[in-house]
């Protein structure tokens, strides 16, 4: 009998121990789960900040390339310019005006081109001041409401006021270049949403379409100086995008939409955390 309850006794001890094992394995896997996870993010992390470094040495490289290439072709350029407009002048009213007009639209687009290189290759040094980035998204949606309009493109936006420190007329540049990829995306018409997401220590617009969407292959690429897509397109809009985020210490992110198009985030730190990071010279990156 002595026996049996001593059995008893031990079968309940190694029960009870089995328990807290099983209690503490729990514990333990939970606690590998979360290291796990957290490994995972900062991996991540790591990642997105060598393709930010490698795209930045990039654009290093491509910028003082286009200040050279553009130093070189706009002095003769603009004597080409001078005597195609005097041509013109001369011609107007003759069966030949037209041939002449077409030669100084060439020139300006060619400098237009130009223009756009060496807004590129020169660092970009915003004037900060407290503005209001719906400002900025309003007026570049009304110049392209026509195309929208044409397109039966239906715009749903957050109209909320969101203050900022920044260059309303740099932000207008990257809100134009972003807006109008989204729109020439959808040339048969869809949904075209405007809205703003918030963080912590970040608040970001999101432009969000319903076209073909950016191919995987291409995510990483598109903010490259010179790559592009598009037949005429000259690969320069996004890298100046990407250029003026990261003078306002914020950064552009790109994916391809589960169901169908793309969206283009605008991160921008909030006023606090920009304040902090100015003299840093380092992008938010949540």
């Amino acid at each position: 009998m002595e026996e049996a309850v001593k059995l008893n006794e031990a079968f309940n001890s190694f029960t009870k121990a089995s328990r807290s094992l099983e209690v503490y394995y729990e514990k333990l896997s939970d606690k590998v789960r979360s290291l796990t996870a957290e490994v995972e993010m900062k991996n991540a992390q790591l990642n997105e900040l060598q393709n930010h470094h490698r795209r930045n040495l990039r654009l290093i490289a491509m910028g003082e390339m286009a200040a050279s290439i553009v130093h070189e072709i706009r002095s003769p350029l603009c004597s080409i310019e001078l005597y195609s407009s005097m041509l013109s002048n001369d011609l107007k009213g003759s069966k030949h005006s037209d041939m002449a007009n077409g030669i100084s639209t060439g020139i300006k687009s060619l400098n237009n081109i130009l223009t756009n290189m060496l807004f590129f290759a020169k660092p970009q040094k915003p004037s900060m001041q407290d503005i209001n980035i719906n400002d900025a998204l309003e007026e570049s949606l009304k110049i392209l409401a026509p195309l929208i309009d044409i397109r039966g493109i239906t715009l749903v936006k957050d109209n909320s006021d969101v203050i900022i420190s920044g260059d309303i007329e740099l932000l207008k540049q990257v809100m134009m270049n972003i807006l109008l990829n989204a729109v020439q995306a959808m040339p048969q018409g869809g949904e075209l949403k405007v809205y703003k997401e918030e963080g912590e220590n970040y608040i970001a617009f999101a432009v969000r379409d319903q076209g073909r969407g950016i191919d995987i292959d291409n995510i990483e690429r598109i903010f490259d100086p010179f790559f592009s897509t598009k037949d005429k397109g000259t690969g320069l809009g996004l890298t100046i995008a990407h250029k003026i985020m990261q003078s306002h210490n914020g950064f552009i992110k790109a994916e391809r939409n589960r169901d169908r198009g793309s969206t283009f985030r605008l991160y921008f730190p909030k006023k606090g955390v920009a304040d902090k990071r100015a003299g840093r010279n380092q992008p938010v990156n949540e």
